[in-house]
Protein backbone atom coordinates (compact mmCIF):
# COMPACT_ATOMS: atom_id res chain seq x y z
CA UNK A 1 0.00 0.00 0.00
CA UNK A 2 1.30 3.44 -0.90
CA UNK A 3 1.09 6.46 1.36
CA UNK A 4 0.02 9.82 0.12
CA UNK A 5 0.58 13.04 2.07
CA UNK A 6 -1.52 16.10 1.52
CA UNK A 7 -0.09 19.38 2.75
CA UNK A 8 -2.67 21.97 3.70
CA UNK A 9 -1.21 25.48 3.82
CA UNK A 10 -1.62 27.67 6.88
CA UNK A 11 -3.56 30.90 6.51
CA UNK A 12 -0.28 32.74 7.00
CA UNK A 13 1.03 31.05 3.88
CA UNK A 14 -1.99 32.09 1.83
CA UNK A 15 -2.81 35.55 3.17
CA UNK A 16 -0.42 38.49 3.04
CA UNK A 17 1.05 39.45 6.42
CA UNK A 18 -0.30 43.01 6.09
CA UNK A 19 -3.84 41.66 5.65
CA UNK A 20 -3.52 39.46 8.73
CA UNK A 21 -2.29 42.43 10.80
CA UNK A 22 -5.16 44.65 9.61
CA UNK A 23 -7.68 41.89 10.33
CA UNK A 24 -6.33 41.44 13.86
CA UNK A 25 -6.44 45.19 14.47
CA UNK A 26 -10.00 45.39 13.13
CA UNK A 27 -11.07 42.53 15.39
CA UNK A 28 -9.51 44.28 18.38
CA UNK A 29 -11.34 47.52 17.53
CA UNK A 30 -14.66 45.70 17.24
CA UNK A 31 -14.12 44.09 20.64
CA UNK A 32 -13.21 47.45 22.18
CA UNK A 33 -16.38 48.98 20.69
CA UNK A 34 -18.49 46.16 22.15
CA UNK A 35 -16.79 46.64 25.53
CA UNK A 36 -17.73 50.33 25.39
CA UNK A 37 -21.38 49.42 24.76
CA UNK A 38 -21.36 46.96 27.65
CA UNK A 39 -19.72 49.45 30.03
CA UNK A 40 -22.19 52.16 29.03
CA UNK A 41 -25.15 49.85 29.57
CA UNK A 42 -23.82 48.78 32.97
CA UNK A 43 -23.42 52.46 33.97
CA UNK A 44 -27.05 53.13 32.98
CA UNK A 45 -28.27 50.12 34.95
CA UNK A 46 -26.32 51.23 38.02
CA UNK A 47 -27.79 54.75 37.72
CA UNK A 48 -31.29 53.28 37.47
CA UNK A 49 -30.62 51.16 40.56
CA UNK A 50 -29.48 54.26 42.47
CA UNK A 51 -32.63 56.14 41.45
CA UNK A 52 -34.81 53.20 42.51
CA UNK A 53 -33.02 53.04 45.86
CA UNK A 54 -33.45 56.79 46.36
CA UNK A 55 -37.17 56.49 45.64
CA UNK A 56 -37.46 53.85 48.36
CA UNK A 57 -35.94 56.29 50.83
CA UNK A 58 -38.52 58.99 50.09
CA UNK A 59 -41.10 58.98 52.84
CA UNK A 60 -44.37 60.79 53.22
CA UNK A 61 -44.42 63.33 56.01
CA UNK A 62 -47.74 64.38 57.42
CA UNK A 63 -48.08 68.10 57.95
CA UNK A 64 -50.53 69.32 60.56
Amino acid sequence: MREMKIVVPDLGDVLPEEFVQHALNATKEILLAIRTLIDSTLDKIEAMEEIAEAKKEIKKIEIE
